[in-house]
């Protein structure tokens, strides 16, 4: 029943139980009245003779307790509906309502101290159960909310991480280029051709920058970062891969190898992508390696492959069990986030490949593949 009709029930119950109750006191009274002479006398009946004896001791004894009786006979009913009232207001709260404001306040204070993860039940369907279902719909709405917030506030975390990260390897290949041409200058073998060489690379990282500041300014999450492909030479993209991987090893004191495949045709790239790639790679390597690195490039299947060999540690157990993860690092590190290899294996799949990686019996492997 609703709330209106469940109390008028219950008034209904309490009235008639207290007027059938109020009924029998009356008529109780009446019979106990009907046994006492308001005069004093008391008429004894015998079989088949009626004697009337009075007993002047007793009179005034039987006219009180006859007005005692009158009394109750007034105040009894009136006390019986008084309790009628005090158990309709006490039935009508036990029955429906204690139980969905106990839930209902209950919810509240979960709410209050940021608890989201229950259920509010309900088995009325009156008002009150009604409430409590709208309650249970604005709980889920705040935690699908909440939810939301959590998660773009980790897409935030993981876009801020990957925006310090990757603008640390084009830095590093400006100041080794920077500190090539400074190094020609102080060793007077200025050559007009280098200097331009170091100038021109200089521009394209500079620009390279640039778009890459605005490409992670106008994005929501990592996976938005658009793909733009191109026709590029192979010896072109190698002789500048190339390069660059020097620059970056350039101060480390390791040794690296770089060895790429022959392929006669142009290849259709985001080349911004490649390099960021490799580039990760590459500073993930240097950071582990002992002394040695390999890098091989090469194109089979219709996909540009990168592998990257270092004689290092290798990769924790956990990483090559559940795969990939951002934020995962491989040694405690406060300078380095433990996302480069999350943002290689977005990038790979982004450009349609993937990433691999593998223990080796001394080092590791890193395999990043990307469709042309």
């Amino acid at each position: 029943m609703n709330l209106k009709k469940a109390l008028l029930t219950i008034v209904c119950i309490n009235i008639t139980t207290a007027l059938i109750l109020s009924l029998l006191s009356i008529w109780g009274c009446t019979v106990l009245l009907s046994q006492v002479a308001t005069d004093g006398t008391t008429a004894y009946i015998h079989s088949g003779s009626v004697s009337i004896t009075r007993a002047p001791e007793t009179a005034n004894q039987v006219i009180a307790a006859a007005e005692i009786i009158s009394i109750i006979q007034i105040i009894l009913p009136i006390l019986i509906y008084i309790l009628a009232l005090f158990s309709t207001a006490s039935m009508f709260y036990r029955l429906k309502l204690k139980e969905p404001l106990a839930v209902l306040a209950s919810g509240a204070s979960r709410i209050i101290g940021n608890d989201l993860d229950f259920t509010i039940e309900t088995k009325s369907r009156d008002e009150l159960g009604q409430l409590c279902t709208a309650f249970e719909i604005m709980r889920k709405t705040l935690l699908e909310n909440n939810r939301k917030l959590w998660r773009q506030a980790e897409e935030r975390k993981r876009l801020n991480a990957a925006f310090s990260h990757n603008l640390r390897n084009p830095v590093t290949v400006l100041k080794g280029s920077v500190k090539l041409a400074k190094k020609s200058v102080e060793n007077k073998t200025v050559n007009p051709g280098q200097i331009a060489g170091h100038l021109s690379l200089i521009e394209h990282y500079t620009g390279r920058m640039e778009r890459y500041i605005e490409i992670m300014s106008s994005i929501q999450k990592l996976e938005d970062i658009p793909v733009e492909q191109e026709c590029i030479p192979w010896d072109a993209l190698v002789s500048e891969l190339e390069h660059t991987i020097y620059l970056l090893g350039e101060n480390s004191g390791k040794h690296l190898n770089f060895c790429a495949s022959g392929y006669p045709k142009p290849v259709f790239i985001d080349k911004s992508i490649l390099f960021q790639i490799a580039e990760n790679l590459i500073s993930n390597a240097l950071r582990f390696a002992e002394q040695n690195i390999s890098v091989t490039c090469s194109v089979t299947g219709g996909r540009l492959e990168l592998s990257v060999t270092d004689d290092g540690c290798g990769f924790p157990t956990t990483l090559i069990q559940n795969g990939i993860q951002p934020f995962q690092k491989g040694k405690e590190d406060a300078e380095h986030f433990g996302i480069g290899l999350y943002i290689c294996s977005l990038l790979c799949e982004k450009h349609g490949g993937g990433i691999s990686v593998r223990n080796n019996k001394i080092g590791a492997t890193v395999s990043a593949a990307v469709t042309i």
